[in-house]
């Protein structure tokens, strides 16, 4: 199966992105970085999400941010290495935006 696809939307000299995308490496998450500043799509996404900051952090469906959120990133960290694919992935991330187990 395919691990589940996460990207990481930032820009720099913004701290809580640094933050972010230093805690998903200390997880051991693999994502994508994208810089609004420099790639339009990327600045398009964010907006598109209803976002006017950064970092947001996509996974699938679930996204998350407007600044550095530690207790998201590490239930992300906790279901992508326990989920088979992009479909579990979901699922676990939605059990735990409704305040349900996620294990």
């Amino acid at each position: 199966m395919t691990a589940p696809k996460i990207t990481v939307y930032g820009k720099p000299a913004c701290p809580g992105c640094a933050m972010t995308t230093k805690r998903l490496d200390a997880l051991g998450v693999p994502y994508t970085y994208r810089d609004i500043t420099t790639d339009p799509a990327a600045y398009d996404t964010v907006r598109m999400l209803g976002y006017q900051a950064v970092p947001v952090v996509v996974a699938g469906d679930i996204h998350f941010g407007g600044g550095f959120r530690n207790n998201e990133l590490k239930q992300l960290a906790s279901t992508f290495h326990t989920a088979p694919d992009i479909t579990a992935l979901e699922r676990a991330a939605e059990k735990y935006l409704m305040g349900e187990d996620a294990a």
